[in-house]
């Protein structure tokens, strides 16, 4: 009777080192996907960390372009207003020098030598 007890035990143990072998490669298969998954959430993960890098990146660029067009928009609207400066003077020159000519005409080559003809021209009219 032993013996047929040890048999019964050893086919117990059998099974339960089977149904343990069982569970262990159910184990080893879980964490297998366990890590495969864990890969691939790594794999994205640095995906995503060089994309938010390339946006930072692109965002630096941007912002520097930004600041570069606004400097410039500032040099040319200085430029704009020296031309408009420029302008104003030189129109102020021309109106005084055309109030200058209109009140000096009667003193000017062209006045003498136009009222010279017209008082020759007017006297053999008349």
């Amino acid at each position: 009777m032993a013996y047929e007890q040890m048999e019964v035990d050893l086919k117990e143990s059998d099974s339960n080192v089977l149904n343990l072998t069982k569970q262990l490669d159910n184990a080893n298969a879980a964490q297998k996907v366990a890590a495969e998954a864990m890969e691939a959430a790594n794999t994205e993960k640095r995906r995503l960390l060089d994309e938010v890098q390339s946006l930072r990146e692109n965002l630096e660029s941007s912002e520097n372009s930004r600041k570069d067009a606004e400097s410039e928009v500032a040099h040319l609207m200085g430029e704009k207003k020296e031309m408009e400066e420029k302008l104003g003077k030189a129109e102020a020159k021309l109106e005084d020098a055309e109030a200058e000519f209109v009140a000096n005409f009667h003193n000017t080559e062209a006045y003498t030598n136009f009222s010279y003809y017209f008082a020759r021209v007017g006297q053999r009219r008349l």
